[in-house]
């Protein structure tokens, strides 16, 4: 039984990148940037407005000021500013030549059609410089950045309409167990529901991967095999739930060599998620993961994720968090580390900086009981040893 820190290890180790690939920009949400992008232009491209107002010239005195042009955004101004002139001009258009502030609108009167008069000279320029933001040439995002709908914009901004990016894996789910049917149907007698195939999907799409499903193979060596050959035929990551104890029927691992998988450890000392199985085949990682659906989550959170990161060359955060325990907590066995299911309490006053994290410990039957995770905000961690935690009691606690 491999301890799990050196379960991940071993993980990460085999977690090859996967190369890159273009992506149009609309498809880019969520994608890890491949290459370091570089601004094409100044931005501003030119001194502009930063309101709408009157262009003067900073260093003129004068009270009452000529309009000699009206500037829209997207014009070029013809005219430019004398003494005693100025040019109307909107949000976002170009400067013209002689003038470097903007009077804002309000801090004028309209004396006759093509005259004003200043009320409010200030000091500021409201003006914002060719090149304040990005200077042309600068790095404006890095190689690994996961791109959201601000960095599409920047990315618009530069003319990126084709972005590298590293690819995704090409992800298979399979489920095994003869007592399973598909959620579509009610189960008969000794049969239940596949929940963990959906949990697992659902679980993969939060983070942006379609994977595919190949179905439910029952507790057949035949049977189990050739689905497993299909997967591993067209995944990166092949993930298995079920088949992975030590009963009869249980022969996953069987089937895994059988198909040339070479098998790094079959035990974790976790709880839950024990029967962990993790295998390779070249470059492609085979999970084989526990029955019971919470085992699942847990497992897929904490050692799948972190391959899939590193894969597609994102960097895993430390997920795990401080929190205040609220209630005293006692356990039967500590011979192995424990996720347990908590919900997350704040308290403090309406400032976020100034409050306080606290988890309150919930009733768990355990690692079939998901309805217990359905009413969770995290799994707070107990390290092996530890049976007893009292009320107060700092602790570790991973948002679920």
């Amino acid at each position: 039984m491999i301890k799990p820190k050196k379960a991940l290890n071993m993980i990460l180790k085999k977690a090859n990148p996967l190369g890159t690939e273009l992506v149009e920009l609309p498809n880019t949400l969520g994608r890890v940037l491949a290459e370091n992008i570089y601004s094409d232009v100044n931005l501003p491209p030119f001194d502009r407005s930063a309101m709408d107002g009157f262009a003067v010239n900073s260093k003129d005195g004068s009270k009452t000021f000529l309009i000699v042009e009206d500037i829209p955004a997207g014009k070029v101004p013809k005219k430019s500013i004398k003494i005693g002139q100025c040019s109307r001009i909107m949000t976002g258009a170009m400067l013209p030549k002689g003038a470097d502030q903007v009077i804002m609108v309000e801090h004028t009167l309209q004396i006759t059609s093509n005259k004003i008069q200043v009320t409010n000279k200030s000091q500021k320029s409201n003006v914002s410089k060719r090149g304040e933001d990005v200077k042309k040439g600068q790095l404006i995002l890095k190689k690994g950045t996961k791109l959201r709908p601000q960095e599409a914009a920047m990315l618009a901004t530069v003319g990126k309409t084709l972005v590298r990016v590293t690819r995704k894996p090409k992800v298979v789910v399979l489920s095994t167990g003869s007592e399973l049917v598909e959620p579509s149907k009610k189960p008969g007698s000794g049969k239940i529901r596949n929940s963990n195939s959906s949990m697992l999907l659902v679980q993969l799409k939060k983070r942006d991967i379609d994977a595919k499903y190949l179905g439910i193979a029952r507790d057949n060596f035949a049977v189990t095999k050739k689905l497993i050959k299909k997967g591993l035929a067209q995944a990166d990551i092949l993930l298995l739930s079920g088949g992975v104890s030590v009963g009869d029927y249980d022969f996953v691992r069987e089937v895994l060599k059988s198909c040339g998988v070479k098998i790094h450890f079959n035990k974790i000392a976790i709880k839950p998620g024990k029967p962990t199985v993790f295998g390779t085949k070249g470059k492609k990682l085979i999970f084989g993961l526990p029955g019971n659906p919470v085992s699942v989550l847990v497992i897929f959170e904490l050692f799948v994720v972190p391959a899939i990161d590193q894969m597609v060359g994102r960097k895993t955060k430390e997920k795990l968090v401080p929190m205040k325990l609220l209630k005293d907590f006692q356990r039967r066995d500590s011979k192995r580390e424990q996720y347990f299911p908590v919900k997350i309490m704040m308290s403090g006053n309406r400032d976020v900086q100034s409050q306080v994290s606290s988890a309150l410990p919930l009733e768990f039957h355990g690692s079939a009981h998901m309805q217990a995770l359905t009413q969770a905000d995290g799994v707070m961690l107990i390290k092996r040893g530890i049976k007893k935690l009292k009320e107060g009691t700092i602790i570790n606690v991973r948002s679920i």
